[in-house]
């Protein structure tokens, strides 16, 4: 309450020079300077208003627990705080994400607060069931995410905006980060994994993912398990786990369903290596993909390799995919699946007699909100290899020093024509496509970046750069 008493003065006493032409909406640029796209130099937006945001560290009773809380206000007497709580509680961790707004006056002078979205919503003819379940995703949003256990222990779980998500060997879902939603967003989505073998499932167990558990566009699950374990007379084969998953691409609310691919994989492994530390092991997929509507006629394809993790810090993955038949979609449900083009969608079709070649890495430190991501891919063809990439990213989904939050993600293409090795050409910026977008703290300024910049094969520059400047009160 100190805090917020603090803040509120400093407030008061902020909006007297500001200018300003209303409260800030969501997805609204704040920013007081950015950058013009054709000179790129600093200008004020024509359509904007200047505020100040008013970053403080704060930290909860008890260890492991922090916060950040931030302030904006503008002359017109709109101010809103957002405080986001940290908690970490043995193998428990939650941030929470908590706004207030109001208008104030100063003559006469009149705070008033507006607690709508504090308060139920109406009940409009809702059944019980209906209503609670409308609560419960109104009240959701002030959770930013929760998260019991790690990865690959006998139970998992996570609400909030998926990170760093492999679906077992990753025939399906490889590394994917939720970029269907804003940089500092958050959406309730889903993560478990739970060990069967307290069933009678030797070395059996279920993963499962959404990434709105509301509204899903994404829903995925794998089931797995070691069959022949407890057979007497199969001990070559006790440890050949198999595993059946499922992957689709359900419409939004209001999203005409066309073209929904859903993916099915049977897959089979055998560990060569494991220990507590490590798992490695070899492993192949017979995959189908099927349209809406042309569920008995799949495209199918194929793909054998090795995977592996380190506990849930590190998962990797090596791995030759081919098309059986059909129009076989490889790596459908990348990061950005939902912004695709039907162009981009076009692309990822692996032709007959194409194989693709891959090599995944991916590290997930989840307690201090970074993830990174690298893969190396390429096409060989009668013997020739091309079309290669090398493409990496890192996402920061906590403050993290001076970084907020990052989404940064580096493309290196490595056409045949240019002859370029691998080290070589990361020396230079030929045919690189860089993305970034962060929110950075730099005193007494918060920086909000955007950046999409494309060379071409002579290093030729186009880009787009948009950025936002704010004042910092400390």
């Amino acid at each position: 309450m100190k805090e917020l008493a603090c803040l509120l003065s400093i407030l008061i006493l902020l909006c007297i020079p500001l200018y300003s032409q209303g409260p800030p909406q969501e997805g609204e640029d704040t920013g007081v300077l950015v950058s013009d796209p054709t000179t790129g130099e600093p200008r004020l937006p024509s359509s904007s208003f200047q505020w100040v945001e008013l970053p403080f560290s704060s930290s909860l009773t008890g260890s492991g627990a922090g916060g950040l809380l931030e302030g904006e206000a503008t002359s017109e007497g709109y101010f809103r705080l957002s405080y986001m709580p940290e908690i970490h509680l043995n193998r428990f961790s939650a941030q929470f994400d908590l706004k207030l707004s109001g208008q104030l006056s100063l003559d006469p002078f009149d705070i008033h607060f507006n607690f709508d979205d504090w308060m139920a919503p109406g009940r409009a003819g809702e059944s019980a069931g209906q209503y609670s379940l409308t609560l419960l995703r109104h009240y959701s949003r002030f959770i930013r995410s929760m998260q019991f256990g790690q990865r690959y222990e006998p139970f998992y779980a996570r609400y909030g905006k998926l990170m760093g998500i492999t679906l077992g060997d990753g025939a399906l879902i490889n590394g994917f980060f939720d970029q269907g939603v804003a940089l500092r967003s958050s959406r309730p989505g889903f993560e478990v994994m739970i060990d069967l073998s307290p069933f009678a499932l030797p070395n059996g167990g279920i993963h499962i993912i959404t990434n709105d558990l509301f509204d899903p566009t994404l829903v995925a699950w794998r089931f797995f398990a070691r069959p022949l374990a407890k057979v007497p007379q199969a001990v070559n084969l006790s440890k050949v786990e198999i595993g059946l998953s499922w992957a689709y691409g359900p419409p939004a609310s209001g999203e005409v369903p066309v073209h929904r691919h859903q993916f099915y994989a049977v897959d089979s492994s055998y560990p060569i290596y494991e220990w507590e530390f490590l798992n490695l092991n070899l492993f192949g997929n017979i995959i189908a993909e099927a349209t809406d509507g042309a569920f008995f006629a799949p495209a199918l394809g194929w793909r054998w390799g090795i995977w592996g993790h380190t506990k849930s810090i590190f998962v990797f993955n090596a791995s030759i995919t081919n098309t059986i038949r059909g129009d076989f979609h490889s790596e459908y449900f990348t990061s950005d699946f939902e912004k695709r083009s039907e162009e981009e969608t076009h692309a990822l079709i692996l032709p007959l007699g194409t194989s693709r070649l891959a090599a995944t890495l991916i590290l997930n430190v989840n307690r201090y909100g970074v993830y990174l991501r690298s893969k190396m891919a390429g096409h060989l063809t009668d013997g020739t290899y091309h079309d290669y990439q090398f493409i990496t990213s890192i996402h920061i989904d906590k403050r993290l020093f001076n970084i907020v939050s990052l989404d940064f993600t580096y493309e290196k293409l490595y056409p045949t024509t240019t002859g370029e090795r691998f080290f070589e050409g990361l020396q230079t910026l030929r045919n690189v496509v860089l993305s970034a977008s962060a929110v950075v703290k730099a005193k007494p300024y918060t920086v909000d970046l955007g950046l999409n910049a494309t060379f071409d094969d002579q290093g030729r520059a186009t880009y787009k750069l948009s950025t936002a400047v704010r004042v910092t009160i400390l």
